[in-house]
This record gives C-alpha cells, sequence and structure tokens, in this order.
C-alpha cells in the first residue's frame, strides 16, 4: 500500500481538501455575485467575468485532483478526422497542449462520475475551459455548487424528456446565439413571439463579439453497473442488435437536439472513446474508482486514455433544419440518427475491447486498420494531468482577497477619522 493511501495520509489530507475546497467554491461565488450585481447593466463584461469563474472551478478541482490522484493523461489522435491534430503536444515540463476547435460538441462513453472533470481538462488544455457547458443530470439544488452552476449556464436534465426538450431547447439556442454575437451575452433581446414556451433570438452573426462554446454530453446517461448494463443488454436484445460488451447503449434524443440547435454554428463533433488504465474489463469503474475512493482513499486511475476521432456536421444525417423550433423530428431522421450513432458506439466497443485485451485501441501510426476495417493514421501524446503553473491556483481567489483588502482598508480609514484625531 502506497502511503498515500494511509490512514493517516487520509485523515490529514481530508482535513486540508475539504475546507479549502468549500472556501474556493465560496470565493467562485463570490466572484459570480460581484459579477452579477456590478455588471447587471453591461451584458458583455457580465459574461465574460462569469465564464472566467469557469475556469476558476477547473483549476480548483483539477489542482487538487493532480495533488490527490496524480495521473497522465495518452490522447491517441486520429489524424485524419481531427483538425489541427498535427499541433497536439506535450512540452518539456510535460504540459499537454491540444488545439481544440471553438463551438464544437464532444461525445464520450461514460465510465465513472468524474469523466467530465477530465473532459474538461481536455479543453483547458485548448484554452477553452471558459467557454464549456455541461449536460448533466440536474445539479442546481446542491448549496452553492448549484448556484455556481446555474451561472454557468449548465444543461441540467430532469429525466423527463418533455420538460427537459423545452429546457434543452431554450439554452442551446441561447449558446447558438451567444456563438452568432446575436445573444444576451451581447445586450440582444429575445424577439417576441407568440410561441410561450421556445425562445427565439436574432438571426445573423456579429464578428465583433461572438462567444465560442465547448459543449460536453455522454449519451449513455449514466455509468455502467449491474442494474444500467442488464437493462442496457435487454433493450439491445429486444432490439435485435449484437450486443455491446463495454459501453451501453447511447441514448439518441439529447445529442440530437443539441446538434439540430447548433447546427448554425458549431464546428466539429468529437467523439472521445474513454478508458482507465487499472480498470480491468469486467470491473464497474463506479466502484473502483467511487467518488469516495477517489477523493477521500486517494485511489485513481493512473493513466486517463482518449482515442479521439472528429466528425464534420455534413456528414452526420440530421434531416432538414426545423424553421419552427417546436416541430419534432420525424420517425425517418431519427432513425437515420439513430443508425449513426450506433456505429459510432459499436466502433467505440470494439476499440474498449482492445484496450482491454491489449492495453492499446488497435490502431497507431503505422496504418493498422481500425475497428470498422478502415486504415487510420494516429498520434500519440502523454502527458501529466496538471495545471499549467502553481499560481494558476491563486486564480479563484483575486476577487475576493481583493474585496477583502478593499475592505480593510476603508475600515482602517474609517477607523482612524473617527478615532485618530483627538
Amino acid at each position: 500500500m502506497s502511503i498515500r493511501h494511509t490512514l493517516p495520509v487520509i485523515i490529514v489530507r481530508t482535513a486540508i481538501v475539504v475546507p479549502l475546497f468549500v472556501l474556493s467554491c465560496l470565493a467562485i461565488v463570490f466572484t459570480q455575485f460581484v459579477a452579477l450585481l456590478l455588471f447587471k447593466n453591461k451584458p458583455s463584461t457580465r459574461q465574460a467575468l462569469i465564464n472566467e469563474t469557469k475556469t476558476h472551478f477547473l483549476i480548483l478541482i483539477s489542482g487538487l485532483t493532480a495533488i490527490i490522484n496524480p495521473c497522465k493523461v495518452a490522447i491517441t489522435i486520429d489524424t485524419d478526422s481531427v483538425p489541427n491534430s498535427q499541433s497536439f503536444h506535450v512540452d518539456s515540463q510535460n504540459h499537454i497542449h491540444t488545439l481544440l476547435q471553438p463551438n464544437s460538441v464532444i461525445i464520450s462513453n461514460h465510465q465513472i462520475y468524474t469523466d467530465w472533470l477530465f473532459l474538461w481538462f481536455l479543453t483547458y488544455t485548448s484554452n477553452l475551459s471558459n467557454a464549456v457547458y455541461i449536460i448533466l443530470k440536474d445539479l442546481s439544488k446542491i448549496p452553492v455548487l448549484g448556484y455556481g452552476m446555474k451561472n454557468y449556464n449548465f444543461l441540467f436534465l430532469s429525466r423527463k424528456w418533455e420538460h427537459d426538450k423545452v429546457v434543452l431547447t431554450n439554452q442551446l439556442l441561447e449558446i447558438d446565439a451567444n456563438a452568432r454575437g446575436h445573444g444576451p451575452a451581447n445586450g440582444y433581446r429575445l424577439l417576441t413571439s407568440t410561441d410561450k414556451e421556445v425562445k427565439k433570438w436574432p438571426s445573423g452573426v456579429d464578428d465583433s463579439k461572438i462567444w465560442p462554446y465547448e459543449l460536453i454530453l455522454f449519451p449513455e446517461g449514466t455509468v455502467p453497473s449491474d442494474r444500467t448494463t442488464k437493462k442496457s443488454a435487454e433493450y439491445i436484445s429486444s432490439k435485435g442488435l449484437p450486443p455491446l460488451k463495454h459501453v451501453l447503449l447511447p441514448r439518441i434524443r439529447g445529442l440530437y437536439l443539441a446538434l439540430q440547435k447548433l447546427r448554425n454554428t458549431v464546428e466539429v463533433v468529437y467523439d472521445v472513446t474513454t478508458a482507465y488504465s487499472g480498470l480491468k474489463e469486467d470491473e464497474y469503474g463506479e466502484l473502483v474508482f467511487s467518488l469516495k475512493k477517489f477523493y477521500i482513499q486517494g485511489y485513481g486511475p493512473p493513466v486517463v486514455n482518449y482515442f479521439i476521432k472528429g466528425y464534420k456536421l455534413k456528414d452526420i444525417p440530421l434531416g432538414e433544419e426545423a424553421l419552427d423550433s417546436t416541430v419534432e423530428a420525424s420517425d425517418e431522421d431519427l432513425q437515420k440518427f439513430e443508425d449513426w450513432l450506433l456505429n459510432v458506439w459499436y466502433e467505440k466497443d470494439k476499440l474498449m475491447d482492445n484496450f482491454y485485451r491489449n492495453g492499446q485501441w488497435g490502431v497507431d501510426a503505422n496504418n493498422e486498420a481500425s475497428p470498422d476495417g478502415s486504415k487510420v493514421t494516429t498520434k500519440l501524446i502523454v502527458g501529466d494531468f496538471k495545471l499549467k503553473n502553481s499560481f494558476e491556483f491563486l486564480k479563484p481567489y483575486i476577487v475576493s482577497l481583493t474585496a477583502i483588502l478593499l475592505g480593510y482598508s476603508f475600515l482602517s480609514i474609517a477607523y482612524s477619522l473617527l478615532f485618530g484625531c483627538k
């Protein structure tokens, strides 16, 4: 057993990390509060500050994770499909540098409850951590964190599609409008409409101030477990489809809706296959690397492994663009999209099978065949999961510390004026 996992170290580490995490979250939320209060009538400044707090939270959680569970990130890129793939590299200090496209959608299989963190870190390596939006289950009621994520405009799901599709549509249209420069971040107002549910923003593009996005979602909706794996297998069997060994059957409606509403701005869909070293094919990540084991006991994956493939929007069957945002997709369009996504997921399952059996994805830079039989070229980079520099850890506290110093100065001056002179 490593000294990091011994009881005395666990107690001391927890006693330091938990208060630090709480105080940091309070500092981040305070920054958001100041932005919302002081720049109520300056939407661009307000949006910029709120976006910056996204990076602050990523810095906080990544910094703590790197201390508790230091690990490597191994990224294999399909160079034929991923834009700017040759620019992905690791510097002399083992920092990872990528060049993800802005206005992109990132999809991945779901393995553990911290998958979102590592994907968010991936955007950080492209200097896009302040542009992240995540579709996830509703966490808005969590004290402090829920308030912060609502300010981030994260897309919460209630698992009731009739409700979720309206909420998601409005948030996606707002993200799209901001990416075109015609959204609330630039002070634009909603168009008048008789539709009481779906909000409409002005059309067109204003290149003078656009707000890019990186949308992260997990089409499977949850992590593999005894219950979810059995449920997925039963549904796959009922549809007469081949079994999936390592991933769950993806849900199509959320991703389809996202791509439909963002189709005016989205540049690429990144399909990320995620596998963790230290996790066997007959083990569930939610058990081996549970949040308790991960952050309390210090057991995390030694390497986060990614295989990244890119898809152009024109190569994804989305059907015709609906002029009315409330119109449901036809069964035919949904079926074509489902067929495409299933092909992606079956290829992902084969990649995972290769990884579990051989420790490799089964494709490399020597033009070996991919799981679907085609020839691909790849590039592998391996770096540390860590911040760009240690001073970044101070960023979440800048506004709070400034407020404390100003408050102290004001009280000192007031005290001097009142009691300093006799």
